[in-house]
């Protein structure tokens, strides 16, 4: 999902379509179909060029809000995963397979491979401070003692964690999906797997929970989406077992 002039763009895996809602209402207002959008990871907007970038398999594509295709370029053998959109404007990518984050001018230049440390593997989605480091999830396929949340410098050196471990506590994570941050270097955290979203001040230590299973009735939140403006957190949940998604909204 991704938020532009009170629109909100979404798009679904395996799918060439974009779907557009109001981002006041959260009414549907229209969709467009993209031919070249095959195989959608992530969907990130630019309020400067007003326009989209759609992570597709390895390539990235940049579109208009009325769905014209206005640029693509390929990543080669980079299948990036979560994409962010810097004010600069950069766009991030996590390439999940090769364990670094490219940089990428809106024109599609590779400005900068960062190669993660060995303590820092698989980021799934990962966004740049005002410091130039990066707050970046990692993917908890190892199920080891790695971080789950951490941030980078512009080398990929480790510097602040958030080691979850696996468990039903309230400081455990399980699959860390997608990030958020917000104006004050606050933390949100998708957690798939333990079906909720959390809370982290800007040292990465746990604060509270901010949504849940119980309380809130996730499933299997994949995407979130910070509308500061507006106070309210926009979530995409998945049910893997009823092969489902939905689009909620939450006031903060």
């Amino acid at each position: 999902m991704a938020i532009l002039d009170k629109e909100v763009f979404a798009v679904s895996k395996d799918s060439s379509e974009v779907e557009v809602y109001d981002s006041i209402e959260f009414k549907f207002t229209r969709q467009w179909s993209l031919d070249e959008l095959i195989d959608p990871r992530d969907i990130g907007s630019c309020n400067i060029n007003k326009c989209l970038y759609i992570s597709n398999s390895n390539e990235i594509l940049r579109v208009a809000p009325n769905g014209k295709l206005i640029k693509k370029w390929s990543t080669g053998d980079d299948i990036g995963f979560g994409l962010s959109i810097t004010d600069e404007p950069i766009v991030i990518s996590a390439v999940f397979r090769e364990n670094k984050l490219n940089e990428y001018s809106p024109d599609g230049r590779l400005l900068r491979e960062i190669n993660l440390s060995s303590d820092a593997r698989s980021p799934l989605h990962a966004i740049k401070l005002t410091n130039g480091h990066f707050v970046v999830s990692l993917d908890s396929f190892h199920r080891s003692d790695y971080p789950r949340v951490c941030t980078v410098d512009e080398n990929g050196k480790l510097h602040k964690t958030f080691d979850g471990e696996f468990g039903s506590t309230t400081g455990d994570l399980d699959n860390p999906f997608y990030l958020s941050v917000d104006g004050n270097g606050f933390v949100m955290v998708a957690d798939l797997n333990m079906r909720r979203v959390l809370l982290l001040d800007s040292e990465l230590k746990f604060v509270r929970e901010i949504l849940s299973k119980d309380k809130h009735k996730l499933q299997g939140p994949s995407r979130i989406l910070l509308d500061e403006s507006n106070r309210r957190l926009i979530v995409a949940d998945n049910n893997i077992v009823h092969r489902n998604a939905n689009i909620f909204i939450f006031n903060l």
